[in-house]
């Protein structure tokens, strides 16, 4: 063979090899790449009006479609988040996570005896991969009071920040509103009082449940923003606090009073000890020096008028 010839099978292997190791390393990303279900709970069992929520969670789902159907049936509830079946007791809690992970739950409000079954979360792949959750919905309703309760600030610096947060729990679902009161009078966003120096946030934790928060900032507070703060949920369910606006003074004094009840044996610094233990040393010598309640000025009013009669004495017996 020429050399001519032995440069280009070279320069043909040397090609073949690139594509080889360009191929496996694409064969090998595409097999990290396979969609796997992380292990979550199989089994849910809730109470007739509760909710339900059928987890499914994916790691390297990639651009592929998620659906959910009821076993017994022949068409699918959701896909993607999108509702197939037009229920509107359900919907889908769709959320990236970390790790490469997404997260397709089946939430079923309100659920009753007939959404009982076997569910398959299902990724439409070449090969599909399939997840089974099993629901059971009890006859009986779940009984539970309403409760309400609020926490927040409870002293402040005047111009500081006042923040409440009231959660209100519903018998069986999430209260509709939550209304803020100060001092008898419902707080109003538009007030003038309050305009530019209020802001009320009202979310549901998580996945719509039977709680409802409402939070309520007071931006640069005044003496007068101080009083009793009550919120009242849609339920009427209400609940009341306490908050006081101070003036620096007034706060110093609370907070060392605090620093009191926290520390009851706290010792006084040394510096005042010593100050006070010279005081009563000083105060004690001054008793000494002072017999029967003498002054020093008595002491010398008298040895003078000791040393005139002397003089005196003296310039009679001369004579």
């Amino acid at each position: 063979m020429s050399d001519s010839t032995w440069r280009l099978l070279s320069t043909v292997v040397l090609i073949l090899f690139v594509l080889l190791i360009t191929v496996s390393a694409y064969s090998s990303k595409r097999r990290v790449l396979v969609p796997n279900f992380l292990p979550t709970k199989t089994n849910v069992t809730v109470h007739m009006g509760e909710l339900a929520v059928l987890q499914c969670k994916i790691r390297n789902l990639g651009p592929k479609q998620v659906s959910w159907r009821k076993v017994s049936l022949d068409y699918p509830l959701t896909v993607g988040t999108l509702l197939f079946d037009n229920q509107e007791d359900l919907s889908v809690d769709h959320k990236k996570l970390r790790g490469m992970v997404t997260q397709y739950n089946l939430i079923i409000k309100r659920a009753q005896p007939r959404h009982s079954g076997k569910y398959e979360c299902q990724i439409s792949a070449t090969n599909i991969h399939t997840h089974h959750v099993y629901l059971t919905v009890l006859d009986s309703p779940l009984h539970i009071e309403p409760a309400i309760n609020i926490r927040g600030t409870e002293y402040v610096s005047r111009y500081e920040e006042i923040r409440l947060d009231c959660n209100a729990t519903g018998a069986v679902r999430a209260p509709d509103d939550i209304d803020w009161f100060h001092n008898g009078h419902m707080i109003v966003k538009d007030d003038l009082r309050w305009r530019g120096r209020i802001r009320i946030h009202k979310y549901k934790p998580e996945v719509p449940g039977r709680s409802l928060i409402s939070s309520l900032v007071i931006e640069y507070s005044l003496l007068s923003d101080g009083g009793r703060y009550v919120c009242r949920s849609s339920d009427l369910e209400t609940v009341s606090m306490d908050v006081n606006v101070l003036n620096s003074e007034e706060m110093k004094l609370v907070r060392d009073a605090g620093k009191n009840r926290r520390d009851p044996n706290r010792k006084a610094p040394e510096k005042d000890v010593n100050k006070r233990e010279k005081d009563t040393v000083s105060r004690s010598t001054s008793k000494m020096d002072r017999p029967n309640g003498t002054s020093s000025g008595s002491r010398t009013f008298s040895s003078t008028s000791i040393l005139i009669i002397l003089l005196t004495v003296c310039s009679l017996v001369t004579r």
